[in-house]
């Protein structure tokens, strides 16, 4: 699949870039090309991009593309269960609830997750200390930091200061030796940094809030990142092996993860509704100024 996503970014850069920044796009849209898998266990592929560039994997987006694409008879297995092969390894996607005019219902589940290192000490700016555990999603490197100690509020009205405070830890643990994700022998600098704090809403247990490294926010509580603090919370004896947490986004929707396996690898099942919300046709004229796209700082 890395094959692919690298003849894509070469084919098709222009177009993916002008889809996912502005005026087209925004700094959160995930790009999602169906295509065809290299493993033969896998039902189809996907390649994803953002106006950052190709991306390994979203969680999130894959969802979205499979309800999307078993609507519009793109995919026509007749078993709920799709699996799916990716640059960053295969996932599950299975349709609990199809939409038919309203949210479909789908259970998610990604490659293996486990802590890498649990409460790392780190210093930032000003010599403030922070403790962070780092954990492999089983597509990315993550960093949790508790969003109070980082002394940011998690909400939409202050995502400048979430994506400053994100950029300054990420920036100290490149600095440090790269924690060896599992399977692997070469380190990964972590990719995303996860502020955690209470949920908004009595339905929620937490509030999760996933800044990437190129400095986008999640709108979702992001796959990755849910799957990194259910594991966390797993290896600190706060959520048990086949019991629900739900977890709650920055803007305010959420749903539910369950850590299926427990061990030096878990498994971490997520589901969620999707809500198709339109259809889109874009012109791409050749004399645009910003035939790709902008993006803001």
């Amino acid at each position: 699949m890395d094959e692919r996503q690298q003849s894509f970014e070469v084919r098709a850069s222009t177009i993916a870039s002008r889809l996912t920044r502005e005026p087209c796009g925004h700094a959160g849209m995930v790009g999602v090309v169906l295509t065809e898998s290299e493993r033969t266990d896998a039902d189809a592929g996907l390649l994803f991009f953002t106006g950052a560039g190709p991306r390994g994997h979203s969680g999130h987006a894959a969802m979205g593309a499979i309800v999307l694409a078993r609507a519009h008879g793109l995919l026509t297995s007749a078993r709920a269960q799709t699996v799916l092969d990716t640059p960053a390894g295969s996932c599950l996607v299975e349709l609990l609830r199809a939409g038919n005019g309203s949210a479909a219902r789908v259970r998610y589940e990604g490659p293996p997750a486990t802590v890498v290192r649990g409460n790392q000490r780190v210093t930032v700016r000003g010599g403030r200390t922070l403790r962070l555990d780092l954990a492999w999603s089983g597509t990315e490197m993550v960093a949790i930091v508790e969003g109070e100690s980082a002394g940011v509020p998690l909400s939409a009205t202050h995502t400048l200061e979430l994506r400053r405070a994100a950029r300054e830890i990420l920036d100290v643990l490149e600095g440090m030796v790269a924690p060896v994700p599992p399977g692997q022998i070469e380190g990964v600098a972590p990719g995303a940094c996860v502020f955690v704090g209470p949920s908004s809403s009595t339905e929620a247990d937490v509030r999760a809030v996933t800044v990437r490294a190129d400095g986008s926010v999640s709108r979702s509580p992001s796959a990755s990142g849910t799957a990194a603090v259910a594991v966390v919370l797993a290896a600190m004896g706060l959520l048990a092996p086949g019991i629900p947490s739900r977890h709650e986004s920055l803007s305010g929707t959420s749903w539910t993860a369950e850590v299926t396996s427990a061990g030096d690898l878990s498994r971490v099942a997520i589901t969620a509704d999707v809500h198709q919300t339109g259809a889109c046709a874009w012109h791409l004229e050749a004399s645009d100024p910003l035939t790709r796209g902008v993006t803001w700082a």
